[in-house]
């Protein structure tokens, strides 16, 4: 995996206005940190990082940062962003040592799916499992993983176990958690049952709740059909 170099300063001030300041010129506040160096309170151009992100390998594109004259490979983590308008509003660098083994999610991609039998037949290609967690050299981290799935019949799977590996990561999660299955389809009757069934569930909730009300409204009541009234003193209205 190419690096990606980055130009980076320092931030000689912090706070949330120091933040703004720095967003509205352009700039994404971070900090950048790892085994054996102080947290560095930094800032990027945005372009360049968003630019940098846009790789084939996203979220674990080696980044180069230039910082006084010396380049940290880090790897970006932690991204915040705005939730509304999905702006970045600041990023960890994690620094990383080339020669240590890190733990990375990868993307796994579904190939061949309009070729399986099972969904010409009218089966359901489902894809539970959209990210797997892989452990390598940070160099070693593969863009996505690719499962051919042309060959799935109806009720078929395929597993992590199942995918396949370059001999250089290894996958972290256990072996029998399903990727990608070809389900059964479900019939026009079974659907109308589905459809009835949450129907009469919804029935049965509105049913319970109005009768709850209506008991709470016979408590409060003295018996002659209107409401009783409060003999707490304190419920008397104050002079004016």
């Amino acid at each position: 995996m190419a690096e990606v170099k980055l130009e980076v300063t320092k931030r000689e001030a912090s706070g949330k206005g120091v933040a703004r300041r720095a967003r509205a010129a352009g700039k994404v506040p971070g900090v950048v940190y790892g085994r054996g160096m102080d947290p560095v309170a930094v800032e990027v151009d945005r372009r360049e990082f968003i630019q940098a992100l846009q790789t084939d390998a996203g979220m674990n594109v080696l980044l180069g940062l230039k910082l006084d004259g010396e380049t940290i490979t880090t790897l970006p983590r932690q991204i915040q962003r705005d939730p509304v308008k999905g702006t970045l509003l600041h990023a960890d660098f994690v620094k990383v040592d080339l020669t240590v083994e890190v733990e990375a999610e990868v993307p796994v991609h579904l190939i061949g799916g309009e070729d399986a039998p099972g969904v010409r037949e009218g089966g359901v290609l489902e894809h539970p499992l959209f990210m797997v967690t892989v452990r390598c050299l940070p160099a070693d981290v593969p863009e996505s993983i690719d499962a051919d799935v042309s060959h799935l019949n109806i009720g078929d799977q395929i597993r992590v176990e199942d995918l396949t590996s370059t001999g250089k990561f290894e996958f972290v999660q256990e072996p029998d958690i399903v990727v990608a299955a070809v389900a059964q389809p479900v019939s026009e009757e079974e659907l109308a049952a589905m459809e009835a069934d949450a129907g009469a569930s919804g029935l049965d909730a509105t049913v319970e709740g109005q009768e709850a009300a209506t008991g709470a409204t016979a408590e409060e009541s003295d018996g002659s059909g209107e409401p009783s009234v409060s003999a707490d003193p304190g419920a008397e209205k104050e002079p004016s």
